[in-house]
């Protein structure tokens, strides 16, 4: 009976954990370039039962006899790294990236990649992001934009003209699809996939071994638009209520469990 209330008990630990990871996904359904987090589970058997396989998998489910022996923990956490929808916000400061790629910044950690283009004008008029890294061009180095009217083509390449100068007119420098002084390239990088990230905070990517970074060919960078999180509300909140029933049969487990066992505390020793 104890061991009934144990696997149940596992159980619920395990709900709370996938509950944790949707709330976490739901609370950045607006933030732009946010990747949702997906949780996987296994069961396995307790190590007394003879005879049986370690794991047990939907493919090969355990025999119902040791079933009952299983215990639920997480395998696996992973970052489900697929496109989310672009939009359109008119701000000439917002990127988006449509293809496999990541934005490179420095931190105070070092490199850090993300594909949250909704980037600023620093106090120095380097391009930053939102927290205020500096994003970096294609040789390292800061991007200064300062105060001018800003134009980025599909590449990722920056020219800075004159605010107060039209593209239309002959002294703006207008060549290319683009006006004024060239600046810099956004530095675009990719990994191999699966991807060796490790999630940060604020949108920001980490790279266990930041040697397998190499410059994509197949993205293309929008000026003026965002990349969505790629969160499903729908299916969220689907998973959640589907949580909230399994926690409640857990619950009603233990506590029959824990009944089953007063009972037969109560029983033992009485007079026939």
């Amino acid at each position: 009976m104890y061991r009934g209330m144990y696997v149940a008990g596992t159980g619920a630990f395990q709900a709370q954990k996938r509950l944790d990871t949707i709330a976490n996904n739901l609370a950045n359904m607006n933030t732009p370039g946010f990747k949702s987090d997906q949780l996987v589970f296994e069961s396995y058997l307790n190590k007394h039962v003879s005879g049986a396989p370690k794991v047990s998998t939907p493919q090969k489910p355990m025999p119902g006899y040791m079933r009952q022996s299983e215990y639920v923990v997480t395998s696996q956490q992973y970052t489900d790294f697929t496109q989310g929808p672009i939009r359109t916000t008119g701000n000439p400061l917002d990127v988006a990236l449509n293809g496999d790629g990541f934005l490179a910044v420095a931190t105070n950690n070092g490199e850090r990649y993300t594909r949250n283009g909704s980037l600023q004008v620093g106090p120095n008029g380097e391009l930053v992001t939102g927290e205020g890294h500096v994003v970096l061009d294609d040789t390292d180095s800061p991007i200064y934009v300062n105060d001018g009217a800003i134009t980025i083509d599909d590449t990722g390449n920056i020219w800075v003209g004159d605010p107060s100068l039209g593209s239309d007119t002959e002294s703006s420098a207008y060549y290319d699809g683009a006006f004024g002084v060239h600046v810099g390239r956004l530095k675009i990088v990719d990994f191999p996939r699966p991807y060796k990230l490790e999630k940060e905070g604020n949108g920001l990517l980490r790279a266990y071994d930041p040697g397998e970074i190499y410059t994509p060919t197949n993205v293309e960078v929008i000026q003026k638009h965002l990349e969505s999180s790629n969160v499903n509300m729908i299916n969220q909140v689907t998973d959640m209520i589907e949580i909230q029933r399994m926690t409640e049969t857990y619950q009603k487990a233990i506590r029959e469990s824990d009944s089953m066992t007063s009972r037969l505390l109560q029983q033992v020793g009485r007079p026939a």
